[in-house]
């Protein structure tokens, strides 16, 4: 009788695994319609009752668990007053910046830097040559600038001249006079600029200058283009962050 009730359970379980992996499953191929040819990343239920969430196309969407239901777009928990949409794809921001290390990064930085943003940039982008003819003021007030090439389709050849900076015996001194509107060259080598396209496509990079904070939060660019501006949104961003989020992004760089 023992042998049957133990049989019993471990026949339960396994049934009931199995309807849970099941309703999970139509809630991953719900979210997967939205891009057929991208992967589900982040799966797993969501805050939202009777939902499962997924990163997918740069977005944060949301299916019932039966499949039926689908919601995109920004999702709002009135009672705690947080966007779970914008948790979520933080802590999705975070863990995908945290794959490029220091050497996939073209980084601006004072001595003893306070903080650090990642920066998706593009070379021949009027606003990323404005944000950057500014750069020693923000490394003045304790600003590192993490640089990461995203040349933009609306730019033809930005690419290769990302490439070209890239394989330059200085990659700094190259970097600012492409932004200054000099030839960097027909420099080729190894370089990460794949990978860099694609952690910018993965989180709904869509135009440069894109700053991302070390807590996973997109910068408005008002405030991007302002060093004070920028200086006081960074604060306040570590006066209330998740220490072990900021920690963890550190360390990834």
């Amino acid at each position: 009788m023992k042998v049957l009730c133990a049989l019993c359970v471990v026949v339960s379980s396994a049934i009931l695994g199995q309807a849970e992996a099941a309703e999970g499953d139509a809630a991953r191929a719900a979210i997967q319609k939205i891009a057929p040819m991208q992967q589900v990343s982040a799966f797993r239920k969501s805050a939202l009752p009777g939902y499962y969430e997924g990163v997918i196309a740069g977005q944060v969407a949301y299916a019932s668990e039966d499949g039926r239901y689908l919601v995109r777009g920004p999702v709002e928990d009135l009672e705690k007053g947080v966007s779970l949409s914008e948790a979520s794809m933080a802590a999705k921001r975070r863990e995908l910046l945290a794959t490029l290390g220091p050497k996939e990064r073209l980084s601006f930085a004072p001595a003893k830097p306070k903080y650090r943003i990642t920066v998706f940039t593009d070379v021949d982008c009027p606003f990323c040559r404005r944000l950057h003819s500014r750069i020693d003021d923000y490394n003045a007030l304790g600003i590192a600038f993490d640089y990461v090439f995203f040349p933009l389709s609306i730019h033809p050849g930005a690419d290769l001249k990302s490439i070209a900076v890239w394989c330059s015996a200085d990659r700094q001194l190259a970097y600012t006079a492409a932004l200054r509107g000099q030839s960097p060259g027909a420099h080729d080598c190894p370089n990460p600029l794949t990978r860099m396209r694609h952690a910018g496509s993965e989180i709904g990079v869509v135009q440069t200058p894109t700053a991302i904070a070390a807590d996973g939060s997109v910068i408005d660019s008002t405030i991007l283009m302002s060093p004070q501006r920028l200086l006081a949104q960074l604060q306040r961003i570590s006066a209330v962050a998740d220490p072990s989020a900021l920690a963890a992004s550190a360390a990834g760089r």
